[in-house]
């Protein structure tokens, strides 16, 4: 009898242990059938800028959407009119997710708990001019407008004046919001800006301006361009979520691909997305304002001497930038 009795418990025991392996084995499914990867936030909160950039593609293109049926989850692209509030809103874990110039960006990573997971543009910047303007060093005694100190136009603007024998007291710099900008040189205000793009192919489609210099001009650093902007995490965020990151950042790398293969329909999708006119990002895109590559994956070659003059110029604050880079750049994302 006790044979009888011990021989049933092992076998309800072995019965619990095989149904409780199977249970572990089930993934939940959504309704199209699709294995669901619980681990992810009810909303991906996404620093963007009324430019183009790629995630605005991601998003149009129904990559996201791709991994809000995948996760369960929702993308909320956030616009911002630069990177300082952008950053803010990074600090303050108000977003997880911010693309934007790479000055910011390195800034993010520094003081917001950023990690850099992509650089997806590149040049972008540009000293746009008035037509009487031919040389950098015309500029002597003219009004330049420029972002603010904090900016990278501000350190490009000065490695643009001294390769010109100017100094930075050899032209009035004038702080003035980028958007302002076309519209104060088409009045006469200034003779010069320097901006990232649209707003320096504004000034080109109105006719009140030209290109005076491009950022690839004054510091070539990735396939003979400057480093236009990139993507940032928030660590927590990629701690938290991996499978989820990875999956964003592929998602940044196919906007990227479908860019450069279909470069003449993406005009349309950026002006339906951030409601610029066509005319102007097919004016910005024929004159390679902003230039897209598909290797996306961050440069440390290029990002190591860029730092460094973020630093010069007191924009950051990194002592050992070797050892800033490797605990703040994630590689493994972009490796297709």
């Amino acid at each position: 009898m006790k044979k009888i009795i011990i021989g049933l418990l092992l076998s309800m025991l072995i019965l619990s242990a095989v149904a409780t392996g199977c249970a572990k084995k089930e993934t939940p499914e959504n309704s199209a059938g699709q294995t669901v990867n619980l681990p992810a936030p009810k909303v991906v909160k996404f620093g963007v800028q009324p430019s183009l950039q790629p995630p605005h593609i991601a998003n149009m293109k129904g990559f996201f959407t791709e991994i809000e049926t995948k996760y369960n989850t929702k993308f909320e692209l956030i616009s911002f009119a630069s990177g300082g509030p952008e950053n803010n809103a990074l600090a303050a874990n108000e977003i997880s997710w911010a693309q934007y110039g790479m000055a910011p960006a390195i800034v993010g990573m520094e003081k917001a708990g950023g990690m850099l997971v992509a650089i997806d543009i590149l040049e972008q910047t540009a000293i746009i001019s008035d037509k009487s303007i031919n040389t950098v060093a015309d500029l002597k005694g003219k009004t330049v407008a420029f972002p603010g100190k904090g900016s990278q136009q501000y350190p490009l603007m000065l490695k643009a004046l001294e390769g010109a024998g100017l100094k930075e007291d050899d032209v009035v710099l004038l702080k003035m919001d980028a958007s302002n900008m076309s519209t104060a040189l088409e009045k006469g205000e200034i003779s010069a800006y320097i901006a990232w793009d649209p707003h320096t192919t504004k000034a080109i489609s109105s006719g009140a301006g030209k290109i005076l210099v491009k950022a690839e001009e004054v510091m070539p650093l990735k396939e003979g361009h400057y480093l236009g902007e990139g993507v940032v995490v928030r660590k927590d965020f990629a701690d938290e979520y991996p499978d989820l990151t990875e999956d964003i950042v592929k998602a940044i790398m196919k906007a990227n691909d479908y860019i450069v293969d279909n470069l003449s329909e993406t005009p349309a999708l950026w002006s339906k997305a951030i409601g610029l006119d066509e005319s102007i990002i097919k004016l910005s895109l024929d004159n390679n304002m902003s230039v897209f590559v598909k290797d996306i994956s961050p440069d440390l070659e290029a990002l190591n001497p860029y730092v460094k003059l973020l630093n010069e110029y007191g924009i950051t604050q990194i002592s050992d930038v070797d050892k800033f880079l490797d605990e703040h750049v994630i590689l493994d994302y972009t490796k297709k």
